[in-house]
């Protein structure tokens, strides 16, 4: 396949913006902001001898989260050879993973209360600090112990947990564990479980996240209540408040993948640099949405694929008598 000459020079350079976007998934602006926090370390990490300048490097990268399409392909596109979108790739996933500890981040106190605030006014639901849900990140068969990444759909997955604001921005991402692992199970090996216990730092005026039957009940994680088909008006009116919060979770999800359409399958063999990939691109999600760079055309609304499982509140985490009386005391005032 020949090679393209001149395709960042001419070609990106000429494109008007609504065409930068669709191929590249953000706003030009977006993109000369991102180039900026990141050029340093592209500079610091490029040959003297390489073909690709720091803004070649980002938008062979961003092109390759955005698309299905090859490594050799994308080579040919922007004038290089297969074995440098290789190198670029990595390099400019390893610069975008750095920013993940400051654009990635749980709200402070101020920050929480406005948070607070915010759902509330969505569906009256009080205290709510995020929601967190999860869904899976297709992968070819990995070469060891390939069974248990296959999930209950059948095809090999890894799964990517999120915590999210009212305004679609991830303050929590956990990705690696393999798809056959139930989202409680999950939930258990994150690191936001153990904040859970910290209530005081980590949730301020007895907040807590929302999350949906497939999460174990505890004082700073409300689940919906089971219907067996007994359920009282306040249970009933309860799940549907709780549901109707919980939804921006479900679209910073779709979001997420509808932009960055590489998460839709990674053929990759490497499940370290997919996880990186994959906190990479709910980075730039975040700044996307620091730039106000929200809408996306593609978007796709995707949670972790089919009902929830419903976990037994008498499971590995027994719900303390204190979760439920919280949800029935929320349950009253709906």
């Amino acid at each position: 396949m020949p090679k393209v000459a001149g395709y960042e020079e001419i070609v990106t350079e000429r494109m008007q913006d609504y065409d930068f976007k669709t191929h590249f998934r953000l706003h030009r602006s977006t993109f000369d902001l991102l180039l900026g926090k990141i050029n340093i370390k592209l500079q610091n990490q490029t040959r003297p001898t390489s073909r690709c300048s720091p803004n070649k490097m980002l938008l062979i990268t961003l092109w390759i989260l955005a698309t299905p399409e090859s490594y050799r392909s994308v080579g040919c596109r922007f004038g290089v050879c297969k074995k440098t979108v290789f190198k670029v790739i990595r390099r400019t996933i390893d610069a975008i993973y750095e920013m993940a500890s400051t654009t990635i981040k749980w709200p402070g106190a101020t920050e929480a209360q406005n948070i607070i605030s915010a759902n509330s006014s969505t569906a009256g639901f009080p205290g709510v600090l995020g929601a967190i849900d999860g869904t899976h990140i297709p992968i070819r068969t990995p070469q060891h112990s390939s069974g248990t990444y296959i999930n209950r759909k059948g095809f090999h997955s890894l799964q990517l947990q999120v915590v999210c604001q009212h305004n679609l921005k991830f303050t929590d991402c956990y990705v690696g564990q393999p798809g056959s692992m139930h989202d409680a199970r999950v939930f258990r090996h994150s690191e936001i479980c153990t904040d859970l216990q910290n209530s005081t730092l980590f949730f301020p005026e007895d907040s807590h996240l929302i999350g949906d039957a497939a999460y174990p009940l505890s004082d700073r994680l409300l689940t919906p209540y089971r219907d067996t088909g007994n359920l009282t008006r306040y249970q009933v009116r309860y799940n549907f408040k709780l549901s109707s919060t919980r939804m921006s979770v479900e679209r910073a999800i779709g979001m997420l993948m509808g932009r960055f359409r590489r998460l839709k399958f990674f053929d990759s063999p490497d499940l370290a640099f997919i996880s990186k990939s994959v906190i990479a691109a709910c980075t730039l999600h975040n700044f996307c949405i620091d730039e106000n760079d929200l809408h996306f055309e593609n978007s796709e609304e995707l949670s972790s694929g089919g009902a929830a499982t419903i976990n037994s509140e008498n499971n590995i985490y027994n719900s303390t008598v204190t979760a439920r009386a919280k949800r029935d005391r929320i349950a009253r005032l709906l």
